[in-house]
């Protein structure tokens, strides 16, 4: 427990900054997660890709639904007025879209892997059915495995203070055994990820653009944009995270660790703010309709995908 207390102790350097980067991806993450869930329902045929699209989707949406709560607690000074279990829950949740992000964007980085490089392989005619039965396993084995931080300690109170503190990078200074075999299982999870998703991209690339003899099919150069958009969220938005949480693991409580923590978080929730890049790169159905208002009013003269031309099944 004094380990805990002298964290709290460290008083976040970047916590004026945060508050307007919160805002900020609230507001350009929810106009772009309402968007594509409408296109999903009502304009986009359903296949597998749509699945990992739609589930990438949902995933933004649990952030956003505690990014207020976030952004409450950093205008009251750092005190949480919702009580330790709606801490627990707001904690969980985000943590939550951590992995699901991680997990659909391996996936969607896997099957396009495929597509390109092995496009007669079964993992391409993928029924919807199959697709669910993935990501629903992905969904179960994720929400298990991010418990340990919801079971354990996230709210505490200041020294000489009535304020209650919720921070997320308690549970990397909770000294138990089982944290820190959740905490090395999220290293390996980012590892796993970022690793499929840059074996993917590089074999894609090197695939596409060493035949100097053809020219790549605008569908394969999307392909290639959208690996590169992945190897970078997760550059950006995952891996600094994990690697600031490791280093305070061995140098407990340094408060330039948990500066660096803290806004390597404040990245990591960026995530729901850039997804919609990897909508548009994913989803023909997605990517035409922002051409279509883009040309309605002038602005643009984008041709429109030939899939999008016929109708909906």
């Amino acid at each position: 427990m004094s380990n805990i207390t002298s964290c709290m102790e460290s008083q976040t350097l970047v916590s004026s900054i945060l508050k307007p980067i919160l805002i900020l991806e609230l507001i350009f993450g929810l106009p772009g997660i309402v968007f594509a869930l409408w296109i999903l329902f009502f304009k986009s045929p359903w296949k597998a890709c749509n699945v990992y699209v739609f589930c990438l989707v949902i995933s933004d949406l649990l952030l956003l639904t505690g990014l207020p709560f976030l952004i409450d607690y950093l205008f009251r000074g750092e005190d949480w007025i919702f009580g330790e279990s709606f801490c627990r829950f707001v904690l969980y949740i985000i943590s939550v879209n951590n992995s699901t992000s991680v997990a659909f964007m391996s996936i969607l980085a896997v099957d396009r892997f495929f597509r390109i490089l092995h496009p007669h392989h079964r993992i391409c005619r993928m029924s919807v059915r199959q697709a669910i039965v993935l990501v629903s396993t992905v969904w179960v084995g994720v929400l298990l495995l991010r418990l340990p931080a919801a079971l354990n300690l996230a709210l505490a109170s200041q020294k000489n203070s009535s304020k209650l503190t919720c921070h997320s990078y308690l549970t990397w200074t909770w000294p138990s055994v089982q944290m820190r075999i959740y905490n090395s299982v999220q290293l390996i999870e980012v590892l796993l990820g970022f690793t499929l998703v840059v074996i993917s991209f590089v074999r894609v690339f090197r695939h596409v653009y060493g035949q100097q003899s053809k020219r790549a099919h605008r569908r394969v150069v999307r392909a290639v944009r959208l690996l590169l958009i992945l190897v970078i969220m997760f550059v950006l938005c995952f891996l600094p995270p994990v690697t600031f949480g490791i280093l305070l693991q061995v140098f407990p409580c340094s408060q330039f660790l948990i500066v660096c923590l803290h806004a390597s978080l404040a990245l990591s929730y960026m995530n729901c703010a850039l997804d919609p890049v990897i909508y548009c790169h994913s989803n023909a159905w997605f990517r035409d309709t922002l051409k279509g208002k883009t040309n309605s009013v002038g602005l643009t003269k984008f041709k429109m995908s030939m899939k999008t031309n016929r109708k909906k099944p």
